[in-house]
């Protein structure tokens, strides 16, 4: 007869009991890597799509400059609202560039927008989690019970949040994925600052009350940040005014004087010889034109960058500017 083995009791529940719990890991891994993974192929998905749809309407100016240039010849005259403006090749790649990034300006625009909605509703789901607490509760159900409340876009993330942790998900690879799907700097804080007051454990409403005070610091620095430097934002638009005033000014009583005085042959000064020509006005313009589009394209991002911290919210500032110099050299120089 074989003797019964004391141990094997204890491997029978060692092994009855790995496998269930390895399987609840990796169900909430694979929910996990869906979850973000769809999100993350949508947004690239949708970005790809608006700058796709920028190149289209490249390529349809693209193609309206050529069939204007094959009509009247390589300076077209092309009446829009009113307004003459005298194009060329190169004025047609400018104007399809510039209405190629409005798009992806819009879109960056929204995104902005829902970016300062969810750090302006992150403060208020952090106070209620802490009033939740109050109650005994543990932090996994007071995220549930302030779930049911609504915070506008985030409100959605927060529900994502509670159904990866109902697929046993933990709470701090939940955390993770929900800073991942906001994308703000200040949800990506508050997530950290979550997960580590879950692991120290203690008091849930102390420890959301510091979380909340810590947010509502950075959201007033930030605040305060973006009230300093706002009036720079006027003050880049009146520099490249006037930078386009004195432009037009060059433009329009020097170099327009210059290019329709026709002087005489060679002549000497003090024993030296000289001969006037007269100056290329087109090229001149374009030039200058040149010049103002790329000051117009770097003011308005790094006014952007000054505004939000973001360099592509600085987009709609750079398009406005660059329009403006655009209409000003085809239509009115």
């Amino acid at each position: 007869m074989s003797s019964p083995n004391p141990n094997q009791p204890n491997q029978q529940a060692a092994s009855s009991s790995a496998p269930s719990v390895d399987t609840r890991a990796g169900r909430g891994g694979k929910k996990e890597k869906l979850g973000g993974g769809v999100h993350s192929i949508a947004t690239k998905i949708t970005k790809k799509l608006v700058w796709v749809f920028g190149g289209i309407i490249f390529a349809g100016v693209f193609f309206w400059g050529i069939i204007e240039i094959a009509v009247q010849g390589p300076n077209p005259v092309v009446p829009i609202a009113g307004l003459t403006g005298h194009f060329s090749f190169d004025r047609f790649l400018l104007l399809g560039g510039i209405l190629a990034l409005i798009p992806p300006a819009i879109m960056y625009f929204f995104e902005s927008k829902r970016r300062d909605s969810i750090d302006n509703s992150i403060p208020h789901l952090i106070r209620d989690i802490a009033d939740a607490g109050r109650s005994g509760m543990t932090l996994t159900r007071a995220i549930e019970i302030s779930a049911e409340r609504d915070y506008g876009p985030l409100t959605t993330e927060i529900k994502k949040l509670i159904a990866k942790i109902s697929f046993r998900v933990p709470l701090e690879r939940a955390l993770q994925f929900f800073a991942d799907r906001t994308g703000t700097m200040l949800s990506r804080r508050t997530s950290m600052l979550v997960a580590e007051a879950n692991k120290s454990g203690g008091d849930i409403q102390e420890s959301m009350e510091s979380v909340a005070k810590h947010v509502q610091e950075i959201q007033y620095l930030e605040r305060k940040r973006r009230a300093t430097l706002r009036p720079f934002i006027g003050v880049m638009y009146i520099s490249f005014a006037v930078f386009l005033v004195t432009v037009y000014l060059l433009i329009s009583s020097f170099f327009k004087q210059l290019a329709n005085t026709n002087f005489g042959g060679a002549g000497a000064v003090g024993g030296v010889g000289f001969n006037f020509v007269s100056l290329p006005l087109d090229k001149i313009t374009a030039v200058f034109l040149y010049m103002a589009m790329i000051e117009a394209l770097f003011a308005g991002l790094v006014g952007g960058k000054m505004a939000s911290g973001y360099l592509k919210d600085g987009l709609k500032h750079a398009i406005l500017l660059m329009l403006i110099c655009f209409i000003t050299f085809v239509f009115f120089v």
